[in-house]
């Protein structure tokens, strides 16, 4: 079997740990990235505007709050040092944490004879209320060809900051810094129809990781592939896919931790089909549920004795209910757990690396 390492934080989900100690609150060096977003950015808005007229807009924009009761995915261990006002644990004003968010999501379709094109822009902000470093500004442009039996995504997202935590910087001050990263994604998606209810999905996505200037040694690229079928039935729809990821640390050198893994990925859903929110025929108002599941294995692929024989499974829960008030708005309530456990012959990494996370959110969204 392969085996995984832990990259160092990656968004909701993908995050990464590194250096061994963690730290207190101190400026975020900026992080460093091969490419600059805006001339993508602007040809992509260059584009939308020399669309035919007859084509308009669509959009929409969400808005909401989301509580963590462990924002920086502390273990036992780190939770009891910050009880106690460990030196390390500093940087943690709070260890749960308010994040508030908005989105505004624009699309332009049109069409071409019997194709539908839908070039889009969707950015994301979200600010925490306690940890005020924690933040994010995230733009995503994609373009999509659709036709009735299968359609096709190609996707660029930049993600320029994404803080974890503080760690000890071992390769420079010799103190705690911020530990973030910038990402980007680049991704291509193929969902074809073989049977009026079955969709088969396939998709590749590529990214890049470079850290702040106290942990350039974590820089890497991650390379997913996932395969995935989804079956509509009369009263549900059910999803299921297999993802296979490979994350390269680019740093070789024997001094340091390398977090170069190799994981597989498998998730389930389910989702109730919409039904009546009550019984007057007259209202628009509908509500459904559903319920999905993770489980990623990573496999981490050094032999050094930090991460050397490291296993990290990393298992995820959600429980959602959807409120279509009508044609322009929903309301999106939603539940998570997030669990990793580790197996490793080092009682470091046995002792830092596990965590439990709980999560609570509530999202608004208006469409146009």
């Amino acid at each position: 079997m392969p085996k995984i390492t832990e990259t160092p934080a990656v968004d909701t989900s993908n995050k990464t740990d590194s250096p061994q100690q963690e730290i207190p609150d101190k400026k975020l060096g900026k992080p460093r990235s091969t490419r600059n977003f805006m001339p993508i950015i602007m040809i992509w808005l260059l584009c939308l505007l020399a669309m035919p007229i007859f084509a308009q807009f669509e959009g929409s924009v969400s808005f909401g709050a989301q509580y963590s009761d462990n924002v920086f995915q502390l273990s036992e261990y780190d939770f009891d040092r910050f009880d106690a006002q460990h030196p390390n644990l500093e940087y943690a004003r709070t260890t749960d944490d308010l994040t508030l968010k908005t989105q505004v999501d624009l699309v332009y379709p049109l069409r071409y004879k019997w194709y539908r094109f839908e070039p889009s822009l969707t950015a994301s902000l979200s600010q925490n209320i306690s940890n005020t470093d924690k933040w994010r500004r995230d733009i995503l442009a994609r373009i999509a060809v659709k036709r009735y039996y299968w359609d096709f995504k190609l996707l660029y997202g930049y993600y320029p900051h994404s803080y974890v935590k503080d760690y000890v910087d071992t390769n420079g001050s010799g103190e705690l810094e911020n530990y973030s990263y910038s990402r980007n994604l680049y991704r291509a998606d193929l969902n074809v129809k073989p049977l009026a209810k079955t969709t088969l999905r396939a998709n590749f996505r590529y990214e890049e990781y470079f850290y702040n200037q106290h942990f350039t040694e974590y820089d890497g690229d991650a390379k997913t592939t996932g395969l995935g079928i989804r079956q509509n039935f009369p009263l549900f729809i059910l999803d299921a896919s297999y993802q296979y990821r490979i994350f390269d640390n680019w740093n070789k050198e024997p001094a340091h931790h390398n977090s170069s893994y190799e994981s597989n990925i498998y998730t389930a859903s389910i989702r109730l089909k919409e039904m009546p929110l009550d019984d007057s025929k007259k209202s628009p108002a509908r509500w459904h549920p559903s319920l999905s599941y993770s489980f990623e294995e990573r496999f981490y692929q050094t032999k050094d004795t930090w991460n050397g024989g490291r296993i990290d499974k990393i298992y995820s829960t959600t429980a959602g209910i959807n409120f279509k008030i009508n044609n322009n708005w929903n309301i999106l309530l939603d539940y998570s757990h997030h669990l990793r456990n580790i197996e490793s012959t080092n009682a470091s990494i046995r002792r830092l690396k596990p965590y439990s996370e709980n999560r609570i959110q509530a999202m608004a969204k208006y469409h146009f």
